[in-house]
Order: C-alpha cells, then structure tokens, then sequence
C-alpha cells in the first residue's frame, strides 16, 4: 500500500470540554478542557480526529507523491498498521482498491479538476445540513413569547447594536436632498417584504407563478463568446457573467400544475417534472427541507436556488472569492424573485436555513458539482396574520434628529 497527505488537508486545533474524572471520584461534577485536534474533510463535512503523533505524520509526507506505507512507518516510528489505520479513517489517502478509498481519490480529483478553492470547499462540506429540524415552526409565536426570547438573548450576548450605525470620526455630515419613493417603482420597493403567513383558501394562479419564474430564471439574451461558449443575460446580475444557479421549484398549489418537484429548463422555458407528489406530500417536503419552518411550507411553490460550480469555477479556478461570488447570484436572484412578487400583490420569502444536503439528494444531485444554496418561496399573502413577520412604522430620516439614537 501507498499513501499520500489529504488534498486539500486542513487541521482545526480546538479545545474540548471533558468530565473532570479525578472530580468525579470525589463525588463533584465538574468540566475540564483537553486540545483536540481534528481534519477538516472537504469531502464528507466531518471532522475527523487525530492524535499529535498522526497530526506528525500528515505534516511529514507530501500530497503530491504517493509514499509506501513502510517508509512512512520508519520514517515517523509508527506502526505500519497504524498507518494503515489512518488510511482507514481517512486521515490519508491510500492507493487501495476498496471502495471507500476509491472514492475518497475520485473526489478529491473531482474537487482539483472543477477548481474549488481549498478553503471554499471545507466550509461548504462542514456546514451543509441533513435532517435539521428546528423549533421554529412549533414554538410560541406570540409577542409576550418572542419578547422574552429577546431578552433572554440580550441577557447572554449583550445588547444588540444600534439600528443606525453613525461615525464618530466623520470630518462633517453633508445632508442631501431628501425625494419621496412615491413613483410606481418605488411603490414596488415599498412593498417589497418577507412573508410567512399565505392562504390556504386559493392556489396560486399560474400565470402569476410563471411570471416571477421567467423574470427571475429566464433568459432574455444571449451572446456567443466563442464556439461552444455562450454567456446568457438574466434581469439579475451575475459575477463573470456566467450565472451559473438553476431553479429547482417546488410546486404545492399552483393552479393547473401538478404538485412535485421540478427543474426550470431556462432554454425552452419549460418545468421538467422530477418527482411528482401529492399537495400533502409537497407541503410536508417543504416543511422538512426548510428544516420544520412550517410557516414556510404554507407557501404556495418554493424554487431551490443550486448552483453549478463546474460552470461558475471554470473561469475562477481556486479563486479566493469564487465561493462568495456564487452567494451573492443566489441574493441577487433572490431580490429579483421578491420585486416581481411585489408587483403582483403576492407574498415571497427567502430561507438559506434548510437541509441542503437532503435536497440534493432529493434531487439527485452531484454535492461537489452541484450546490443547493438556498430557496425562495412564493404565494398568496394571508393579510389576517402578521404575528410572524415585521410591521414597520413609516420613517423619514428629515426627522432623525428629534429620535432616540
């Protein structure tokens, strides 16, 4: 056997709490601290542990060349077999033919050959989620109820920051010209919000559905940049140009379409059904997948934003700010997707709170190619509840000086 130091190889050195046992003897519970030290798998999101003589022997060999087992054993004084079992846990890669070796090199291929920055690609695996469920949905919604959340949190992370940040180091404050946002554009602005309460009364027209679809997904231009190289326009920007998320709704009710699971093909402008569903199972699929926000799944259709990182890090190879790029189409679209809604008189919401890792497979999705970052939802608005979203006050900052700070 050979082996080789994992590609890209990330070593996280933290501190745990431990039962003290000498206190546990005495009859004391008591925590104590221990360094752990652990790799950061950009394959699989876990963390996988390592003592300091294994921390050693990752440090001393190299990811570019493969090292037979014995010279590494003679080389750091371990065991040839406690080589192998770092093989085994996936401390190093191994030239093996068992399947879970295997597959550790095909990925760790994958990730080099698409582009991933190193960084990029352990954060996305340590923070997908399976099977999250929250108690959002279920807990008290009240306002006594949300009040004292509120001041349970203050109570352990301090205060929450002023609302309006102001300079003290600023040289001079020049006020501008203050205009009304009463055009019919701004009335669109204005009306703009997240939502959490739809009826349940009424589906969602289609036209309306395929509207904010075609607004936010659809292609309204193309320019061929070279042979078999063609970059698209969107009324959403995209960095590099390349916008690289396709939408994956989530029909519930929406009038004369089949609940289920969709792909918006942007070509034809077209839903290609994955998985169709009953009206029930597509709602309580949405409820699991936004991690039990049951308010959520109320909505009418949600469309899971994924992006196709083969295309997007084709030109920004291991680039540092690739992964951030690709966050901010998803926002971008996001915004979009809420204006149209707005102008429809209908209610949307974003939430990158869900189970990513069981929409992807829900989709049937490539994880390292293919990454789910988010979903918006759209319906009809339930104006009778309001308890579960803001209820601003109008404001106008020519009256700033006579507020609170």
């Amino acid at each position: 056997m050979q082996v080789r130091r994992r590609n890209p190889c990330l070593l996280e050195v933290d501190d745990a709490l431990v039962p003290d046992l000498s206190a546990l003897l005495r009859g004391q519970a008591r925590l104590d601290s221990e360094v752990v030290c652990s790799l950061l798998c950009p394959i699989s999101g876990n963390r996988l542990p390592l003592s300091a003589v294994e921390a050693r022997v990752i440090a001393g060999i190299s990811a570019l060349q493969w090292h037979a087992l014995d010279d590494v054993s003679a080389m750091h004084g371990v065991s040839p077999d406690a080589i192998a079992s770092m093989a085994e846990r996936g401390l190093l890669c191994s030239d093996a033919d068992d399947d879970d070796s295997t597959r550790l090199r095909e990925a760790e291929a994958q990730l080099a050959s698409m582009g991933w920055h190193p960084h990029a690609a352990v954060y996305h695996a340590l923070s997908r989620w399976h099977a999250v469920e929250g108690d959002e949905g279920a807990r008290d919604h009240g306002d006594p109820a949300h009040l004292e959340r509120l001041r349970s949190h203050a109570a352990i992370h301090g205060e929450l920051p002023p609302h309006f940040h102001v300079r003290d180091d600023a040289v001079d404050h020049i006020r501008l010209p203050l205009e009304p946002l009463d055009d019919s554009f701004a009335r669109v602005l204005r009306t703009r919000r997240t939502t959490r309460h739809f009826r349940s009364d009424v589906s969602l027209p289609l036209a309306d559905f395929n509207r904010v679809l075609y607004g936010t997904f659809g292609a309204i231009g193309t320019e061929i940049l070279a042979p078999q190289m063609v970059a698209i326009k969107r009324t959403s920007a995209s960095g590099g140009g390349l916008h690289p998320i396709e939408a994956y709704p989530l029909a519930i009710d929406v009038e004369g379409l089949a609940p289920g699971l969709y792909h918006y093909e942007a070509k034809r402008h077209a839903l290609a059904l994955l998985e169709p569903m009953t009206r029930e199972q597509a709602r309580d699929l949405a409820a699991t997948l936004t991690i039990g926000q049951t308010y959520f799944a109320e909505a009418h259709a949600l469309a899971f934003h994924v992006a196709r990182l083969d295309r997007h890090h084709w030109k920004y190879r291991r680039h540092p700010k690739a992964y951030k790029a690709v966050l901010l189409d998803s926002g971008h679209l996001s915004q979009t997707f809420y204006l149209l809604a707005a102008e429809r008189g209908l209610g949307a919401f974003y939430t990158a709170a869900i189970n990513d890792a069981d929409v992807s497979d829900r989709l049937r999705l490539d994880p390292l190619r293919e990454i789910v970052i988010g979903a918006n939802g759209l319906g009809v608005p339930d104006p009778s509840r309001t308890s579960l979203q803001l209820n601003p006050e109008p404001y106008n900052p020519a009256n700033a000086d006579a507020l609170a700070p």
